[in-house]
């Protein structure tokens, strides 16, 4: 057989898309566009999905995962506040990924200034070394961290958590910095200097501000990866501090319940709550790292 015979090979469908005519127009819309769209919407419809169906399983008045909900009630969320065990591992979940996001903050933030701005022997290894909390399963990181942690009495408390999962969200946040790294324009930085300030002034007055959206994209990466972590939380999590994943996961061995429908209704929310305070404060576009 040639070795060209692959090559002349033609896909069986590709005299029937010559045939569409994507430039005409369907009540001034061109065809392409519509296609896009339509491609578009069957995607998120995909990915939303599962949302959609967990937010309206929640409102059910049915004690059953029954779709489509025969009515509207708020009861499972009233359920969920008036236990005292999911609102203690609400509470435990916010301050460990408050915390986790400030530590998490400060490694990447440092890192991230060093591999954007200097070049160094050991640069492009403290790059590709970012990168591995992501390369290694969460499962093994998370024993990994235990084993770790145990040495120093770090395991079961609040501090010991929030700093295994500052190390997992070291990758999400240097990204999201040296993204904005990457579109900061340093000619602001000699202009400034120019006209007689300092480093120090410079970095206050003209580095900080223009890295800030970067920084709060870091921060909401961090706070949400760390606020749903499940494989590392179960490892660390200690008496009395269960955080609300393990709470979820723990529960659905006893079976699926409106309940943890409500409460993961509520998580989406807090997340949602997050991304609005950001395209609020800075804009996504800012936000990404894109002006």
């Amino acid at each position: 057989m040639s070795s060209d015979s692959g090559r002349s090979r033609k896909f069986h469908g590709t005299s029937v898309l010559n045939k569409i005519d994507l430039s005409r127009t369907i009540g001034g819309v061109s065809l392409s566009q519509l296609l896009y769209v339509l491609l578009l919407s069957v995607v998120f419809l995909y990915l939303l999905l599962p949302v959609i169906f967990a937010v309206l399983i929640s409102f059910n008045p049915s004690d059953l995962y029954a779709f489509p909900p025969d009515g509207l009630t708020l009861k499972w969320y009233q359920a969920v506040f008036s236990r005292y065990t999911w609102i203690s591992s609400f509470m435990v979940s916010f301050q460990y990924s408050i915390l986790a996001t400030v530590i998490g903050i400060l490694l990447s933030s440092t890192a991230a200034y060093a591999i954007g701005r200097f070049d160094f022997r050991f640069r492009n290894l403290l790059d590709a070394a970012t990168f591995l909390p992501l390369m290694i399963p969460q499962i093994i990181l998370g024993l990994a961290l235990l084993l770790f942690l145990q040495h120093f009495g770090l395991v079961g408390n609040l501090f010991g958590l929030s700093l295994a999962l500052a190390v997992y969200t070291t990758p999400y946040a240097t990204r999201s910095i040296l993204a904005a790294m990457n579109n900061f324009d340093r000619s602001t930085e000699e202009a400034a200097m120019n006209l007689g300030a300092d480093e120090i002034q410079t970095f206050v007055r003209i580095t900080f501000p223009s890295l800030l959206p970067g920084l709060l994209t870091a921060a909401i990466f961090s706070f949400v990866v760390s606020y749903s972590n499940l494989q590392i939380a179960v490892f660390l999590q200690g008496a009395g501090m269960t955080p609300i994943p393990v709470r979820i996961f723990a529960q659905m061995q006893f079976g699926a319940s409106p309940v943890i429908a409500a409460v993961s209704t509520i998580n989406i929310v807090i997340v949602l709550l997050a991304i609005l305070i950001v395209e609020r404060l800075v804009g996504a576009a800012e936000a990404l790292g894109y002006s």
